[in-house]
């Protein structure tokens, strides 16, 4: 089968390291297979980047300037890294996102094949847009997956509790001054998004059934060829269970101290990951009594360690190497989440596969990745204390420890291989492949 896998990056987050698996996965079963990235980082020959016209406009150079003189990893940094994008200016002032104008013959032209069926992932970064979709839809079967709910809404990837993505966004309550004029760019922004998505008719699909739910209370489920669940999967080969000591040496890390462990890209400034309320937590934990010192490592940040009492937060830039992270869930003594709204936890399911206990916020679809109190611990996400407390609690009961982390090992093993959402997925085109020969054989007729 030839496949297309669209999306923004390679290498970032989440999204991409299902599209990615899924490329080198697809590969592996024997599928000819491309990753069509907007910014491509890594150096796989099966990733291809889009070339176009990369020169920064003028406000776009003025804004990175400015961003490189400002120091502190805080949100100020990140509004001034997206000021960077193309089109960021506009956002910001009329709520207007800006889209590209390349459409899948493009793609055909560099790739150097035609697709069987297209499947999209994240395609909200410049140069893809709605035109990308509509073009492959007209000729190929296409398939999306929903990594977050900005398909759904004006501006948002997650809206929390804000319930106007019902109403078009009409009222979008984070709209910037002049609020009137963003307000209006935001809802044109979701009505756009409604047309497309309804002329293109696309496969929708989610890793959780948390987030199916906003799917079918949206307008997506009315025009959707087809709706499915299918899990993240991760790399079984890679995140598995060694010794402890054996890995903390290797990353250079002490041996008598705790060693609580959260992963994730721009954790300071990323709403999403809650680490304000990630800092409360050591805090908390800092002042209770415990056998060791406690070391809080942020994989996925950079920035000055912080000290409360016995405790130490320490920050690792992003490690793009798969190996070297897997060894970070192996140190650890626990791992904890504190991210809120998220539609599935893939850090939660690598540290369960490495046999790391986890203590998470039950958010989103991470209450479809534990049991709480078997395979894992979910905490009520208004309840930092209460999740300072279960921490502390495996950290000096071994059995407990030891019972948590068999139970998530076994249950990794049997739910979350990326081949058995690589099969979900070639079941997915199949249907939709069969139905179009249907199609063209009624139309014979």
């Amino acid at each position: 089968m030839n496949i297309f896998l669209i999306n923004s990056y390679d290498i970032f987050g989440g999204a991409e390291k299902i599209a990615y698996a899924l490329t080198q996965t697809y590969h592996q079963m024997g599928h000819r297979v491309r990753l069509i990235v907007a910014h491509k980082f890594s150096e796989n020959p099966k990733v291809i980047g889009m070339q176009y016209d990369k020169t920064p406009s003028l406000h776009s150079k003025i804004f990175k300037k400015i961003n490189q003189q400002y120091s502190k990893q805080d949100i100020w940094k990140k509004i001034f890294k997206h000021l960077e994008q193309p089109g960021g200016l506009l956002k910001i002032f009329t709520g207007i996102e800006k889209y590209g104008n390349i459409n899948i013959e493009t793609i055909i032209d560099m790739v150097g094949f035609k697709p069987d069926i297209v499947h999209f992932h994240n395609v909200r970064t410049y140069p893809f847009g709605p035109l990308l979709i509509d073009s492959a839809a007209m000729k190929f079967p296409i398939v999306i997956t929903l990594h977050d709910l900005w398909l759904l809404t004006g501006k948002c990837i997650q809206p929390g509790h804000c319930n106007e993505w019902k109403n078009q966004c009409r009222n979008c309550p984070e709209a910037w001054f002049p609020s009137f004029i963003t307000k209006l760019g935001i809802s044109k922004n979701f009505k756009e998004k409604m047309q497309w998505i309804s002329q293109s008719k696309p496969y929708i699909c989610t890793p959780s059934q948390w987030l199916m739910n906003y799917v079918k209370n949206s307008f997506i489920s009315e025009v959707a060829t087809g709706l499915k669940v299918i899990p993240n999967g991760i790399n079984l080969s890679i995140f598995t269970p060694c010794d402890k000591l054996a890995a903390r040496k290797k990353l250079g890390l002490p041996e008598n101290i705790s060693i609580i462990l959260n992963v994730g890209k721009e954790l300071k400034t990323n709403r999403y990951k809650n680490f304000r309320t990630f800092r409360k937590i050591v805090m908390t934990m800092g002042k209770i009594s415990t056998q060791k010192p406690l070391l809080f490592l942020c994989l996925g940040d950079s920035g000055h360690s912080e000290f409360y009492h016995n405790a130490e937060i320490r920050f690792i830039p992003f490690i793009n190497n798969d190996v070297v992270v897997a060894d970070y869930y192996r140190a650890a003594d626990v791992y904890v989440s504190t991210a809120t709204f998220e539609t599935w936890g893939l850090t939660i399911s690598e540290a369960m596969a490495c046999g790391t206990p986890v203590v998470a916020f039950a958010s989103g679809g991470i209450t479809e990745q534990m049991t709480d109190g078997k395979t894992g611990f979910l905490v009520s996400p208004d309840e930092p204390i209460k999740m300072a407390e279960i921490i502390a609690t495996l950290l000096k009961n071994n059995q407990l420890h030891k019972t948590i982390s068999e139970n998530a090992l076994k249950y990794a093993k049997d739910h979350f291989n990326i081949r058995n959402t690589a099969t979900q997925y070639l079941e997915v085109y199949n249907i939709l492949l069969n139905k179009k020969i249907n199609e063209h054989s009624k139309n014979r007729h």
